[in-house]
């Protein structure tokens, strides 16, 4: 799955501290545009890189 920002088209996201005033808001942002990071910003129909592919299929056969 990666995240893709719905406003902007950014891939990368920052983590910051929760405010009080954020109750709902989990800390995750857009770096570009601090838009808060939400469902429709992931695309969850993406492929798998191939590392992790490999990966699963090692933790499978042991």
């Amino acid at each position: 799955m990666k995240v893709r920002c719905s406003a902007c088209g950014s891939k990368k996201f920052i983590y910051t501290q929760k405010k009080e005033n954020q109750a709902a808001h989990h800390g995750a942002l857009c770096a570009q545009c601090h838009k808060p990071i939400t469902l429709e910003d992931l695309l969850p129909l993406t492929q798998m890189d191939p590392i992790i592919k490999c990966l699963i299929k090692k933790r499978k056969m042991v």
